[in-house]
This record gives C-alpha cells, sequence and structure tokens, in this order.
C-alpha cells in the first residue's frame, strides 16, 4: 500500500483539536505535516501543544508532500478576506506549495481562499449561517474522485458564505472549475479545478461527529441565538458522513500523489 504525505496549514481556532480531526479522516497510511503561520499569535490555541507539533512553511519539507490543506477559519465570519492579518502570508504560502505539491486543497473558508487565490473569485455571505448536515447530490459519480462516493450523502456544513455565483458559474462555464455535488440549501460544496490541481470543499469533510454541537453549544453560552445545525440533534448528535468523507479524501490524496509523480504543475491564474 502506497504512503501518502499531506502538509495541512492549520488556522483553526483551538488549532490543536484539528490534530484529531485530520487523523481521523485520512487514510491510515498517511503522515501528516503540520504547518502554522508565523503572522497568526494562535492565542486561543495550547502554545506548547502548537510548538511540538507544527512547523512554519519554510521548515516544512513540503517537496515531499503529495498535497496541502487549508484548514477552515473564524475569518470565515468576515466578507473582507484582507481583513485576516495573516492573508499576505497565506496567499504567498499557498501559491508556492502549488508549485510543489500535486494538489491545494481548502475547507470552508480555506475553500473560498483556495478559490480567491488561484481564480480571483471573491465569496458572497448568507443572509445568516449555514449549519447542519446537508444531503448532497453526486452529480459527477463519473470523476475520479467521486466514484467511491454514493449517489446521495450527508455532509456537515458549518458556514457563512458560499464562492460568489457570477464568477464561480463563468469558471464552471469555461472549463476551469468543476462542480461535483450539488444540494437546495447551500449550493455546489464540493468543487476541483479540471487539471485537479485545487479542491475546494465549502462543507466539512474534516469533521467528526461532535463538532456541530460543540459549535452550537459555544455559540449559546456566548449569549448568540445560533440556527440549531439541520439534520443534527446537538444532544444526541449522530455520524452520517463518516465513510463517504475517507472515501472521498483518500481519492483526492491518490489523485495528488498521481500528480506529484508525474511531474504536472498547474497554471496559476488568479492574483494575490
Amino acid at each position: 500500500m502506497s504512503r501518502f504525505r499531506l502538509a495541512v496549514l492549520n488556522v483553526m481556532p483551538e488549532a490543536e483539536v484539528y490534530l484529531d480531526y485530520i487523523g481521523d479522516v485520512v487514510p491510515p497510511n498517511t503522515d501528516i505535516e503540520w504547518v502554522r503561520l508565523r503572522n497568526h499569535p494562535y492565542r486561543s490555541s495550547n502554545q506548547e501543544i502548537l510548538a511540538a507539533t507544527h512547523k512554519f512553511y519554510d521548515d516544512t519539507d513540503i517537496d515531499s508532500c503529495d498535497a496541502l490543506l487549508i484548514s477552515g477559519s473564524v475569518m470565515d465570519k468576515n466578507p473582507d478576506f484582507t481583513a485576516a492579518h495573516y492573508w499576505d502570508e497565506v496567499v504567498e504560502t499557498l501559491r508556492d506549495a502549488s508549485t510543489r505539491v500535486g494538489s491545494v486543497a481548502g475547507v470552508c473558508w480555506g475553500a473560498q481562499v483556495v478559490a480567491k487565490v488561484f481564480f480571483d473569485i471573491d465569496k458572497k455571505h448568507f443572509p445568516e449561517k449555514l449549519s447542519g448536515v446537508y444531503e448532497m447530490t453526486n452529480v459527477r459519480p463519473d470523476h475520479e474522485l467521486m466514484r467511491g462516493l454514493d449517489d446521495t450523502y450527508w455532509l456537515p456544513q458549518s458556514r457563512y458564505a458560499e464562492m460568489e455565483p457570477g464568477a464561480f458559474s463563468a469558471a464552471v462555464e469555461s472549463g476551469a472549475l468543476v462542480p461535483l455535488d450539488w444540494c437546495a440549501n447551500g449550493g455546489h460544496a464540493t468543487v476541483v479545478s479540471a487539471d485537479g490541481a485545487y479542491l475546494m470543499l465549502q462543507g466539512h469533510q474534516d469533521y467528526p461527529t461532535g463538532r456541530l454541537a460543540l459549535e452550537y453549544n459555544n455559540a449559546v453560552a456566548r449569549g448568540e441565538n445560533p440556527p440549531v445545525p439541520a439534520n443534527y440533534d446537538p444532544e444526541r448528535p449522530v455520524n452520517r458522513w463518516r465513510a463517504n468523507n475517507r472515501a472521498f479524501i483518500a481519492a483526492w490524496l491518490r489523485l495528488a500523489a498521481r500528480r506529484k509523480a508525474e511531474g504536472r504543475k498547474p497554471v496559476l491564474t488568479g492574483q494575490p
């Protein structure tokens, strides 16, 4: 069995919790390089764990990695990408990594960052947060990333925005982007570039069973009035997405490793 090597650019709050999230969804034959930003203080994170587990990008052996994934971030709430004080570092990191690994992926905010950096697609915010577990339709069962997935499957989503519809549609019509799934509430959550170099996961293939409950209960504790996650009981959460998400991530890592072995390079299209 081939081994995979994945770099994870971690900008999650309480960054250390993401160690288990990704470890649970990738194939067991995957080595993970955890990457942190220099211009991000990670105030909510355990600094000892962060220092022991994460490297800065320039200390990472990125050339040995098959793929890089950027996590979600609390900056999802802000319509302005550049409001993140680490924006320039993220752009520089992603653009450099894209020339060294087989595929670059982003989750939630990270997906919209990938769309902005490489396809110059902005984001559009929803009237309220999209939160819950949604039944997705597999619209490309012939695609190598989707062949192992059911015709319909459940996917956690926890986001405030989507890729701006006009620019997104133009990229699809031009053949640059390929939507892989769809649901009435959130549209196309999973999108890949035609060459497989870029993957945008607006949903959360990375979420464990209790994450939506944690987000909901934390918001309530802060005095907010969050929507109860759709198709999900925060008091008795049930996982309906694990098998499909593991199959998807394994297929993506196979794609990335093949592209890396073939020496295939992406075309850098977007503007930082």
